[in-house]
């Protein structure tokens, strides 16, 4: 069986590594069109600090930066920099995945032939068509680039350059506010806006709960419950979070550094942080989070401004973020960060489409034409997905794991259900998802969801459901339970018990409305 895996990111990288696992060698082949296995955020400038910590984004078949690794090598703390980028080439060098890569190769088009599929390949001047019994496309979502007018636009990748200037950067993402958030730093002397259609999730990077990353706070235990009752309680702390984070930072003490005083910045930026919230409009869990929270930080000390859309063609006038009043401005440049979209339709002549994929990993007609990291997640990160859809994928391609019967009913039903959920994000482009919930779904389908019964130890299990959810709890091949007892739990005890005491309420709750609802069927 020849196969072909398109893209050396981390998506690609990992999904190389199974496929070696289960089929020969001579058999598989990547293509990366670039020179490097670093991936689209291997490599950033040195004040770069990612959203994903180390101990959340590894893979858990390397679980290089951990706590039994050198001190500097702290596994609580977010990548910086480059580091991503060092992590992938060591996994890469790990398992000896580089040999398989053809490098400065890319997929210019792809399309059916018989049960096969024939790759367009562009090598420097050359190109050549290869056919393929399989393929994973590895690309995932690529920035959005927008050209408008005679406005110059520089690459919003590369914002060191721009000094002294009026900017607009425009987009809600993490992207776009961490570059104007960079480009409103005092030393930079600019001038600089951000461009909001609506408001935005900002979760904070250090929840104010211990003082750790956000992430370590979602475990299995807050995931197990329903999603409605989720968000209905999530909504409402959110916004007492947001308020009274000093309180919560005395009643729950941090474990590193206090918390800055409450001076007139942290009262303007709260402020920001509860607008941003109520202009979600009830959709706070359904939309992108934000956890480069920092630029809050300047829009409170007035080195960056918020504002609304644009009105005009010539982007000169917008309007103000309450959509109010109008502003006349004169940028010097425009940073396009609006968001990321799917190639599928290019590639592919507009014959493939997201929608096409059952659980946005596997074509549900052909069932040998995969995607990996092409969902995004509405809070968590696309390495841990991934790594998921890539055992998931090479488990189908092997014939390890079945694919459901009623596979396009299914498809329909799970598509219709995303598109309903998510009704502001646009499905045909993204395919946005829960990181863990969805993770869930694949790993039941593989039979390695991590049971009472299947770890068959009470503390272990208890420690799966308390610490921060993480691809090492799935009972596969590199479930180790020596590596779970070495997890921290970083929820209150508190807190813990409270969830518990709903989880047991929620029981007779809902067998109350299952009855009701039987009535009312009868009726």
């Amino acid at each position: 069986m020849k196969i072909a895996v398109i893209g050396a990111g981390s998506s690609g990288l990992v999904t190389l590594k199974f496929l070696l696992d289960s089929f020969s060698a001579e058999d598989i082949v990547c293509f990366e069109k670039t020179h490097s296995m670093r991936g689209c955020w291997g490599d950033q400038r040195p004040d770069f600090v990612s959203t994903s910590t180390k101990y959340t984004t590894q893979f858990s078949c390397f679980r290089k930066w951990l706590p039994d690794v050198t001190p500097e090598q702290n596994f609580e703390e977010f990548y910086r920099g480059a580091e991503f980028g060092d992590y992938l080439e060591s996994f890469a060098a790990h398992f000896n995945l580089k040999e398989r890569i053809r490098f400065g190769v890319e997929l210019t088009h792809l399309e059916r032939a018989d049960h096969d599929w024939e790759l367009t390949l562009a090598e420097n001047a050359d190109e050549e068509r290869l056919t393929f019994d399989a393929v994973f496309l590895c690309t995932g979502l690529v920035n959005q680039k927008v050209s408008f007018g005679s406005i110059p636009i520089p690459a919003t990748e590369n914002p060191e350059g721009i000094r002294n200037a009026t900017v607009v950067v425009v987009g809600g993402g993490e992207s776009a506010a961490d570059v104007a958030n960079y480009l409103a730093k005092p030393e930079h002397n600019n001038t600089v806006f951000l461009s909001l259609r609506s408001g935005i999730r900002v979760s904070p990077r250090y929840h104010p709960i211990r003082g750790v990353p956000s992430d370590f706070l979602r475990n299995r235990l807050l995931l197990s419950f329903d999603k409605g009752i989720r968000n209905w309680f999530g909504e409402r702390f959110v916004t007492f979070r947001i308020r009274y984070n000093l309180l919560l930072a005395r009643w729950f003490p941090p474990r590193q550094a206090s918390r800055e005083p409450d001076d007139q910045a942290q009262k303007l930026r709260r402020e920001w942080d509860l607008k941003l919230k109520a202009r979600a409009k009830g959709r706070l869990f359904n939309v992108f989070h934000n956890k480069s929270d920092d630029f809050l930080d300047a829009v409170a000390e007035k080195r960056l401004h918020i504002i609304g859309p644009p009105i005009d063609e010539n982007w000169t006038h917008y309007f103000d973020f309450d959509q109010s009043t109008t502003l006349q401005l004169s940028p010097d440049m425009l940073v396009f960060s609006s968001g990321y979209r799917s190639l599928l339709t290019d590639l592919s002549a507009g014959i493939i489409h997201l929608k096409d994929f059952y659980r946005g990993c596997v074509h549900i007609d052909t069932h040998n034409l995969f995607l990996i990291g092409f969902a995004r997640p509405i809070i968590g990160n696309i390495p841990s997905i991934s790594e998921i859809q890539a055992r998931y994928t090479v488990g189908v391609l092997s014939g390890k794991y079945a694919l459901p019967t009623a596979l396009k009913e299914k498809r329909n039903e799970a598509w219709e259900s995303l598109c309903a959920e998510y009704g502001t994000i646009n499905t045909e482009n993204v395919y946005p998802v829960e990181q863990f919930p969805y993770c869930d779904i694949l790993a039941r389908e593989m039979g390695i969801m991590p049971t009472l019964a299947s770890v068959r130890s009470l503390s272990a299990w208890l420690k799966i459901m308390l610490a921060p959810a993480s691809t090492a709890h799935y009972m596969d091949d590199y479930f180790e339970a020596q590596w779970i007892k070495r997890q921290k739990v970083y929820t209150p005890g508190i807190l813990i018990a409270l969830l518990v005491l709903m989880r047991i309420l929620g029981y007779p709750l809902r067998l109350i409305n299952r009855v009701r609802n039987i009535h009312k069927t009868r009726a």
